[in-house]
């Protein structure tokens, strides 16, 4: 599915978030837009406590068709606050959504293209020399990863001006390019330019 469809699903959406929303009514409104791909969401809760800047956590995974009984899926997960049952969303917070749901569904799609393109051959695992947040490192170096954090980008409208002086790029404007920098420019500069190149490729 194309980035502009998704996003013209998603801002139909968005007038609808405004305001005090419960949860199933959410989920609800967007899985019945995207009834006809192979885009389904699903809910989950967090601690409050440890994540007082989001109202809303947006995350997604690709399921490959195995065999004839179990479909090909992408499952995109919205996690809310476990100690409430209706979160107040704004207009400006509805915005946001909007992007983050976008780009996750795209960086799924990615991975869709990437299993498709490969059939179940794995690719090399990237294996961090450094061990500060070396976990961390091994999931966002894999080449799947790389690629598809790059490709997520397009949902998010960077500058490419800004984005040459990479320092300037913060991760409200764009998680993705802020967390490969700060994880990769130090202590692995080969990901980090692997990764802009993608984004550069991309966003052409």
């Amino acid at each position: 599915m194309k980035l502009e469809k998704i996003e013209a699903k998603l801002k139909k959406l968005q007038p609808k978030w405004v305001g005090e929303k419960t949860i199933a009514s959410i989920t609800r409104g967007l899985n019945a837009a995207f009834a006809k791909s192979i885009v389904h969401f699903t809910s989950s809760r967090y601690d409050s406590q440890y994540f007082k800047n989001y109202s809303i956590i947006v995350g997604g995974q690709y399921n490959p068709r195995i065999f004839s009984y179990i479909r090909e899926a992408i499952q995109i997960t919205l996690s809310f606050p476990k100690d409430k049952k209706k979160v107040t969303i704004s207009e400006k917070e509805a915005e946001m959504l909007v992007v983050r749901i976008a780009r996750a569904i795209h960086h799924e799609y990615r991975h869709k293209h990437q299993q498709k393109g490969r059939g179940w051959n794995i690719p090399k695992p990237y294996k961090p020399k450094f061990k500060k947040n070396r976990l961390k490192a091994m999931y966002y170096g894999l080449p799947d990863e790389i690629d598809a954090h790059a490709y997520e980008t397009q949902a998010e409208r960077v500058d490419i001006n800004r984005l040459r002086a990479a320092h300037k790029i913060g991760w409200r404007e764009c998680e993705a390019i802020y967390l490969y920098r700060t994880c990769f420019r130090e202590s692995d500069p080969k990901v980090w330019y692997k990764f802009l190149k993608k984004v550069y490729k991309n966003t052409v």
